[in-house]
């Protein structure tokens, strides 16, 4: 049963990461603007789309995780969170501590949310 908590996580993970992506998109590209010409032909739908999926990715694992994750939450963010480590380290390397930075948000919201909902469960 905790198996399938973690995978529909994994899940609600996926589809937050969709929706969060274009705002997260156009905040990366507000912070690290682009020189010359766009990635897509022109299309600032697929630019902010794709700049901002691993931001949103990040802060959606790690708040999804932390909040309603099981007791083996920060093994399932650890092991989740290596291709980003990858594309950070390969792409990225740069803007790393906005990563980190986001990661550490969607810990402590997460956290926050647990203890609130943890009170109104006693």
């Amino acid at each position: 049963m905790k198996v399938f908590k973690n995978i529909m996580l994994c899940v609600a993970v996926a589809v937050v990461t969709i929706l969060l992506s274009i705002p997260f998109g156009k905040l990366y590209l507000l912070l690290f603007p682009q020189h010359g010409e766009s990635l897509f032909l022109s299309s600032a739908l697929l630019d902010d789309l794709f700049s901002g999926i691993y931001w949103s990715y990040i802060f959606s694992l790690t708040f999804l995780f932390t909040a309603f994750g099981g007791k083996k939450k920060y093994w399932w963010v650890g092991i989740l969170l290596l291709p980003v480590l990858w594309f950070v380290v390969k792409f990225d390397l740069a803007h790393w501590y906005f990563y980190v930075g986001l990661a550490v948000a969607g810990l402590i919201i997460g956290w926050l949310l647990s203890k609130l909902i943890s009170t109104f469960r006693k």
